[in-house]
């Protein structure tokens, strides 16, 4: 395993297109997978109370919230449709040895 990085799921349980919830080191995550590749970012919405992007739905790289309608490209957390005003953070996910790891802290933390 690679230090600073947490098993969250075998690589078989993300499916293409799919919004997969898990927690790492305590936080809700969402990895997702789109065109082969594997993108993970919070499951708390930063718009007001955050709603659960777990819940989301994923459309290309738009993960959209079911609570009121932000999304946000999961490559890079930027928003793209409000009322966020703040993007998502993202993580730095791997695949290794048939898991899919994501590293303990947001990219730029």
């Amino acid at each position: 395993m690679s230090a600073g990085f947490e098993t969250v799921a075998d690589e078989a349980e993300v499916g293409e297109g799919a919004v997969h919830g898990v927690h790492v080191v305590g936080h809700p995550v969402v990895v997702c997978k789109v065109r082969g590749r594997l993108y993970a970012c919070s499951a708390d919405c930063t718009h007001e109370e955050g709603g659960d992007l777990a819940l989301g739905t994923l459309d290309g790289f738009t993960l959209k919230c079911p609570a009121h309608g932000c999304a946000f490209d999961v490559r890079s957390g930027r928003i793209v449709s409000g009322p966020a005003e703040e993007p998502l953070p993202t993580y730095e996910v791997r695949a290794e040895g048939g898991h899919v790891l994501v590293a303990h802290r947001p990219r730029g933390f």
